[in-house]
Parts: structure tokens; C-alpha cells; sequence
């Protein structure tokens, strides 16, 4: 029951309760008026002598007295007999000398009175529960208001304001929102500052480690490679010591070709020497190998000009999703589409594996990875995922945003 209803029963209730009080009081009251008046006109009735000695105008004047046999219709018709017998109190009318008392111009006056009482009483109780609408609207419109902020809040829209109130309460109501509104952007804003350093400064220590191992670790086998075969050519060996030094040179082969796979996990040189298109060809041939699972790329050659920096969010993001795939999904395929408007930039990442109608509620700390580089890239991102029916991953950047113009346009 909504909150008006319960006011509006509770005030009625309270109101035919006074009504029904005030009205006893008030029949009562009458009842002892009435009688009082009866003993007035019965004392009177015995001073005038009969209705026949008196002028006919003198007799149709005298109030709560008629001559004996005459009745009053236009009055009976007027009052209830209901009302007339709590009010008079009398079945048969008394006579005296002649003339027949009867109080019913009285009642009807009563009854005229209580009717006018009431119908005062049913505007004015009218009034009273149009103000309460009113003013209950106005505090449920809030309330609504109050509502849908907090529902927007919840997806994650905190700049979510509501407008300051003319009721003292409602407007505290609404600043104490506000107010935790704006804390809760401003923790929020810390943390995905704080996220976004976290994540440039892993991508750097990963580019730093990737160069390290690239010029020195790298060098290293290269060298110990080169060695290994070249005494293959050594007269002074053995047939056992040349096969041992070619097991060394593959041994040494196979740790550099793991060795690229890292190095490409920890920093993609071919985005730096070819781009990013390039570079995600190469993360998907590289992720078909290592999962044994299909990718089907449809790439748009038309990519932006991203910087450094954006290039490397992007990746990561495309390198995280498909990683989800091969850990979690249980596919045995995934599709990879990067297509470009004049507006935007839209890639999706998809396969038939699993699903999961919990995702993205139990996201992990790669998913919420995925949405603090899309928020660094000033997109939007999707996941929309069904038990049975796979995972699709959407990513769309404006274009606007990362190349502002004076005329709005690319």
C-alpha cells in the first residue's frame, strides 16, 4: 500500500470519527432543545384557549401548534422519521385544550442544520485530503526522483544530481545525496587515476624487462646457438660430443622461440616497428599457436592514428580478451572484428564456448582491467554473455575524442 492510501485512511478514519462524535453530541444537544421547547408550547397551549376562539391568521402563526386533526405534510415529507422520532422522541403527539402539539418545524430547522453542518464538514475534509494529495505528491516526486538517481548511481552513473528541495526535510534528504554522490565520484575518479598509473606503469616495467631480455638474455642464447653448431664443425670431436652440441643449439633454438612468445607477451615490438594493425595479427596468430584454437580476424585497414599510449591500452585489451577465451571460455573457436566509421572506432571479441549469466557481476581483475583501458581509450565496453550461447565482447571509441577538432569532425 503506497504511503498516500495509508494517510489518506488513517485521516479518514479520524474524520468519521469526529464526525460521528460531533453528530451525537449535536442530536443530543437538539433532543434536549426540543423537549424544552414542547414544555414552553404545552404551557402555552393552556393560556390561548381553543384554535375555533382564535382568528384563523392568529392560529396558522403559532409555532409547534396546530389545531387537532390538521397535519403537517410539507414538513413530514421534509425530515426523515427516522431523524424525527431520535429528535422528538415521540410516537403520538399530546393534545391540549384543542390544539395538538408538534415539534417538527423544529426538527426540520435541526435537520436543515445538520445537513448544512455536514456538507461543511464533507467540503472542508475535501480540502484537507487535496492539500495532503498535494503535498504528498510533492514529497513522493522527490522520493521518486531520490530513486532514480540511486538506480542511476548503481550502474555506475555518478554524475547524478538532484535539485535542491523547498521542504526543510526533503531538502536535507537531497543534499546528503548529493554530497554522497560526490564523495563516491570523487573515490572513484582516485581509484581509476590511481588504476590507470597502475596500468601504465605495468606496461612500462614490461617494456623495460622485454628490452632487457631482448638485449641482453637474448644476445646470450644467440651466442651459446652459434657456438653449439659451430662445433658441430670441429675435427677434435666426437661424433657423441657434435650430437651433444646439436641438442644444445636446439635446445637453445626452442628457448628462443619461447623466448620471442614472451617477449611478445610482455611487449609487443612489432607494434613499434610495424603498427598496430600488424601488431594484431600478429596476437592473434600468436594466441591461435599457444591455444590451439581457431581466431578469425576481419580487420578494417583504416585504423587510427593512435598514440604510443593508446596503441598499448587497445592491445592489452584485445591480448586480455582472448586470453579470457582460452582460460575460461571452453570454446573451440573465436572471431576478432575491428572496424572503423566516421565516428568510431568498434571491435568485438566473441566465441562459442560456454558463457555465463553472471558476467560481468563476477568480473575478475582482468575484466576490470578491460574497463579501466576502455575508459583510458574514452569508450564504452560491452559484455554480453549467456550460458550456451558464448561471449561477446564489445569496445567502441569515439573517434571525436581522440582527435578533437574546432568543427567537431575527423
Amino acid at each position: 500500500m503506497t504511503v498516500y492510501r495509508k494517510i489518506s485512511l488513517s485521516m479518514l478514519t479520524v474524520f468519521i470519527a469526529i464526525y460521528m462524535l460531533g453528530a451525537l453530541l449535536y442530536t443530543q444537544q437538539a433532543r434536549h432543545d426540543v423537549q424544552r421547547e414542547l414544555d414552553s408550547v404545552t404551557g402555552l397551549a393552556q393560556s390561548l384557549g381553543t384554535p375555533e376562539s382564535l382568528p384563523a391568521s392568529v392560529v396558522e402563526r403559532v409555532r409547534h401548534l396546530r389545531p387537532v386533526g390538521v397535519s403537517d405534510i410539507t414538513s413530514a415529507e421534509k425530515v426523515p422519521g427516522w431523524f424525527s422520532t431520535m429528535i422528538a422522541g415521540q410516537t403520538s403527539l399530546p393534545e391540549v385544550n384543542g390544539w395538538q402539539v408538534d415539534p417538527s418545524d423544529e426538527v426540520e430547522e435541526i435537520w436543515e442544520s445538520l445537513l448544512l453542518i455536514s456538507v461543511a464538514y464533507a467540503v472542508g475534509m475535501a480540502l484537507c485530503f487535496l492539500a495532503l494529495f498535494v503535498m504528498v505528491r510533492r514529497g513522493v516526486r522527490t522520493l521518486a526522483s531520490l530513486s532514480g538517481a540511486m538506480a542511476a548511481v548503481s550502474e555506475g552513473q555518478l554524475a547524478s544530481r538532484l535539485p535542491r528541495q523547498g521542504e526543510q526535510e526533503l531538502d536535507s534528504l537531497v543534499c546528503r545525496f548529493n554530497a554522497m554522490v560526490e564523495a563516491l565520484e570523487s573515490e572513484q575518479q582516485t581509484v581509476s587515476r590511481l588504476l590507470n598509473e597502475l596500468l601504465q606503469l605495468q606496461d612500462r616495467e614490461r617494456e623495460h624487462i622485454a628490452r632487457v631480455l631482448h638485449d641482453d638474455l637474448g644476445q646470450y642464447l644467440t651466442g651459446i646457438r652459434a657456438q653449439s653448431r659451430s662445433l658441430l664443425y670441429d675435427p677434435e670431436l666426437s661424433d657423441r660430443q657434435k650430437q651433444q652440441a646439436l641438442d644444445l643449439a636446439e635446445h637453445c633454438e626452442t628457448i628462443q622461440k619461447h623466448f620471442r612468445h614472451l617477449l611478445q607477451d610482455l611487449h609487443p615490438l612489432v607494434m613499434e616497428q610495424l603498427g598496430l594493425g600488424s601488431a594484431i595479427r600478429h596476437l592473434t596468430e600468436q594466441w591461435q599457436q599457444l591455444s590451439g584454437l581457431d581466431c578469425h580476424l576481419a580487420m578494417d585497414e583504416r585504423l587510427p592514428e593512435f598514440t604510443g599510449e593508446q596503441q598499448t591500452h587497445l592491445y592489452r585489451f584485445l591480448q586480455e580478451a582472448l586470453n579470457n577465451i582460452s582460460r575460461h571460455a571452453n570454446a573451440s573457436c573465436a572471431t576478432l572484428a575491428v572496424a572503423r566509421n566516421d565516428k568510431e572506432l568498434s571491435i568485438e571479441v566473441s566465441d562459442d564456448g560456454v558463457g555465463s549469466n553472471e558476467l560481468p557481476d563476477n568480473a575478475g581483475l582482468g575484466v576490470r582491467s578491460m574497463r579501466e583501458r576502455a575508459r583510458c581509450l574514452g569508450g564504452e565496453v560491452q559484455f554480453l554473455s549467456r550460458i550456451g550461447q558464448g561471449t561477446r565482447i564489445r569496445l567502441a571509441v569515439p573517434l571525436v575524442r581522440l582527435y578533437p577538432t574546432p568543427g567537431g569532425a575527423l
